[in-house]
């Protein structure tokens, strides 16, 4: 698998995982041709890793630091994570594959 992502702020829906090269192909001119705007001006190729996925967020002032709470998006539309990116249907914190 590979991840095809617009390098640009595309509103949590400019990542497209694509399984064959034709897709990868059709992505990147997608992308490039302007599907999500001036976002996927540059793009990024990666491995599509798999996994749960969590975000941990800390703030420092270059003193002091805070650890903010944990917390999870939904990711892929279907069961198993077989369809597209949700792009913002919602997150739960604290998430729960984060135990310490």
């Amino acid at each position: 698998h590979v991840a095809v992502k617009a390098d640009g702020l595309a509103a949590g829906k400019g990542v497209i995982i694509c399984d064959k090269k034709e897709q990868v192909l059709e992505s990147i001119d997608e992308m490039l041709g302007g599907k999500f705007g001036s976002a996927g001006h540059r793009i990024v190729v990666e491995r599509y890793m798999t996994g749960p996925e969590a975000s941990f967020i800390a703030m420092c002032d270059g003193k002091s630091h805070m650890q903010l709470a944990t917390s999870q998006d939904h990711k892929r539309i279907g069961d198993g994570n077989t369809g597209p990116n949700t792009g913002g249907m919602g997150a739960y914190s604290p998430a729960i594959v984060i135990d310490e």
